[in-house]
């Protein structure tokens, strides 16, 4: 997800029909530059070598965010529709990463891998990473873990949520955290938020083809 504000000018973006990498590409009506949807980079026309800002968003069941997140709207219109739905089977997950972007650089974090690793905590360009993957829903999310001038390491805790959700807990503190809006739900940090990443699912192999020579994670690592 991206803004479409650009030097002063809101663009519109249509679908453009055709191939970049073996993936759809976008094109803004004002120029007909063709966007990748996946870097938010235009690749060619007027704009090209222009970047659109990424905005956080997470990929996860209705259910699940609406519990979370009461007061959401929804876009009117919406039909679900390609290989991403509530569930991601045995197939997809095997296919399927996400990709955590940290100043413009690409990390992978393979599903198959987090299967084994729900809670990953990471350093990547210089930032510190928590990622956790929920295998039920196959939602994976990835937050900053620095919170005043301190790191914090996440595991699993024997708690959940009023959803069912497994809480996260720090080691430095024994805050319990919602891995999906990155909040400390008890404990001393109670209230505290972590500051969202930048990420989405990935084909794997496409994340190769726009992130050439990008870091993928591994439980080895």
């Amino acid at each position: 997800m991206y803004r479409r504000k650009l030097d002063d000018k809101v663009l519109s973006f249509g679908h453009a029909g055709i191939l970049y990498e073996n993936s759809f590409i976008m094109y803004d009506r004002q120029t007909e530059s063709l966007w990748v949807h996946v870097t938010g980079e235009a690749a060619f026309g007027p704009l090209k070598g222009k970047r659109l800002e990424f905005m956080p968003s997470t990929v996860t069941s209705w259910a699940n965010w609406k519990e979370n997140y009461p007061r959401t709207q929804v876009l009117p219109g919406y039909r679900r529709g390609g290989f991403m739905g509530t569930y991601v089977g045995p197939f997809q997950s095997d296919i399927l990463g996400l990709a955590v972007v940290v100043k413009l650089k690409g990390k992978l974090y393979p599903y198959r891998v987090l299967e084994r690793q729900n809670v990953v905590n990471d350093e990547f360009n210089g930032a510190n990473v928590v990622v956790y993957y929920s295998p039920g829903d196959a939602t994976a999310t990835a937050w900053r873990r620095e919170l005043d001038d301190r790191v914090l390491t996440f595991g699993l805790s024997d708690r959940k949520d009023g959803q069912g959700n497994v809480l996260l807990r720090d080691k430095e503190t024994g805050s319990l955290w919602s891995w999906l809006r990155g909040e400390a739900e008890e404990g001393p940090l109670k209230g505290r938020k972590l500051r969202q990443l930048l990420y989405n699912p990935i084909l794997n192999d496409r994340f190769v083809a726009f992130y050439p020579g990008g870091p993928v994670f591994d439980i080895m690592n």
